[in-house]
């Protein structure tokens, strides 16, 4: 999956430090980041990249001993609007495909932790304008002292197994036209196994029993942390689809799924644990 890059470290902690010139920096403009072309794929750029001297930016994380930095929300156009014709906007999707792990990883992190500052350059209580914390990951108030961290939203995954058949769907926006599994955000008031029979049941029409946690991940594309189950069909089989969010759903036989990279997610991870015949205690 997209965080396991063992034994390369991922390291987290807060603190503060300068920039290397080895170091990479992630410019965030409107809801995409500038990434350096090669090729058919992309890199993300370095600080030495950048012609401007001392760029304004602050730590985010490190993997190994490389660090990376994020241009200050301030001078992100104009970093932009200067780049050359090597350099792009892309979606935080693209870091995704990606194919260093390290940089897959990074990249998206990185994104995910953009995007949250974007969002809150002003106070949501008194509308000032926020600054970054000296002591934790976080933006606060200078006037009414509202402190805000990253958005982390719970997500559940399942699959439901029939069988020898599995529950198979695809959402609407997703961009790949694969088949995936059934998955939704947690809301509030319920725990992860209530929001399990809820999503199926919304979007399937099926009750589900027997509810097992698989594992999770970190989902950077969506500000999520999803939490994977497997689960057994309850009672009718007969799929009643809801169609505002999914354009198909389909209980799939074991031998008709193609196989599904692990790498990246645990959607993947999940349907292949069916596909390969492994138990799901």
């Amino acid at each position: 999956m997209i965080h396991d890059i063992a034994p390369h470290k991922f390291n987290n902690e807060f603190r503060v430090q300068s920039p290397k010139p080895s170091d990479f920096l992630v410019v965030f403009f409107g809801d995409k980041s500038l990434l350096k072309k090669n090729g058919d794929s992309f890199e993300i750029p370095r600080v030495e990249d950048f012609k401007q001297g001392d760029i304004p930016c602050h730590y985010l994380f490190s993997i190994d001993d490389t660090a990376y930095f994020l241009a200050d929300l301030s001078i992100s156009k104009e970093l932009v609007e200067s780049a050359s014709d090597d350099y792009v906007l892309c979606p935080a999707r693209t870091y995704r495909y990606m194919g260093d792990p390290l940089l897959r990883m990074g990249g998206a992190t990185a994104a995910h932790i953009a995007h949250w500052e974007s969002l809150n350059r002003f106070c949501g209580r008194c509308g000032s304008e926020m600054t970054r914390s000296e002591k934790e990951r976080a933006v606060v108030c200078p006037k009414c002292r509202n402190t805000v961290y990253p958005r982390i939203s719970p997500v559940v995954i399942v699959a439901v197994r029939n069988g020898d058949k599995l529950l198979m769907a695809h959402n609407i926006d997703n961009p790949n036209p694969r088949l995936f599994l059934i998955s939704g955000f947690v809301e509030v008031g319920e725990s992860l196994e209530q929001a399990v029979h809820r999503e199926v049941m919304e979007e399937a029409g099926l009750r589900v029993k027997n509810i097992r946690y698989f594992g999770s991940q970190p989902w950077p594309f969506s500000d999520s942390l999803i939490a994977g189950f497997t689960a057994e069909l309850d009672g009718d089989d007969t799929i009643h689809m809801q169609k505002e969010e999914l354009s198909e759903a389909m209980w799939v036989k074991r031998e008709d799924i193609p196989e599904y990279e692990t790498d990246v997610s645990i959607s993947c991870c999940l349907i292949e644990n069916f596909r390969r015949g492994f138990s799901l205690e």
